[in-house]
């Protein structure tokens, strides 16, 4: 594989790519959603690769899916696994078998993916110190904000409120603080 291809593959996704969710023992897990995948495929290989579903497996006796999904691009192909638990309704029917095997399809697309290194830095603990996800400013936050800009007879600007990282915010609210009792 050349290697402006192998760049562009392992090139680190911008914050507000990385999601996080919990995880077990209490730890967060960083991820990138399928779609963020897919470009970065497309962006390598200007769209010239393709992935295909090799196997499924619905097991209804542990309740969850599985497929064995192939990556091919570049000359390379990888395989992986992907799983996704069922989701039932409240009287146990399926909600949608098809909805669980194509996330098992996108976990295993993501899987085949991170072994040509895309994502795979999230999963070597440096993302803590170079990635974080990124969360957006609470409600409880851009309240505070706003009643500080009033207070000091400032005017509020809605659409920066709604790009404010969460990490920002409070920044910014000890700089109002700050400011409002030097006053």
């Amino acid at each position: 594989m050349p290697m402006k291809n192998r760049e562009i593959l392992e090139k680190k996704f911008s914050r507000k790519e990385v999601k996080s969710r919990p995880g077990p023992g209490g730890r967060t897990i960083l991820y990138v959603e399928t779609a963020s995948v897919i470009r970065r495929l497309n962006e390598a290989f200007d769209g010239d690769w393709s992935f295909e579903v090799k196997e499924k497996h619905i097991d209804l006796e542990n309740g969850y899916v599985w497929v064995l999904g192939r990556l091919s691009c570049g000359g390379v192909v990888k395989e992986q696994f992907g799983s996704k638990a069922i989701a039932y309704n409240p009287d146990g029917s399926f909600v949608d078998l098809g909805d669980d095997l194509k996330a098992a399809a996108s976990d295993a697309l993501k899987k085949c993916a991170t072994l040509l290194g895309v994502g795979l830095y999230l999963y070597e603990g440096e993302e803590e110190e170079t990635v974080e996800a990124f969360r957006p400013a609470t409600e409880r936050q851009k309240s505070f904000i706003r009643d500080l800009l009033k207070s000091q007879g400032k005017s509020v600007d809605e659409a920066l409120l709604a790009r404010l990282s969460a990490e920002e915010a409070s920044r910014l609210i000890d700089k109002l603080r700050e400011e409002t009792t030097r006053k």
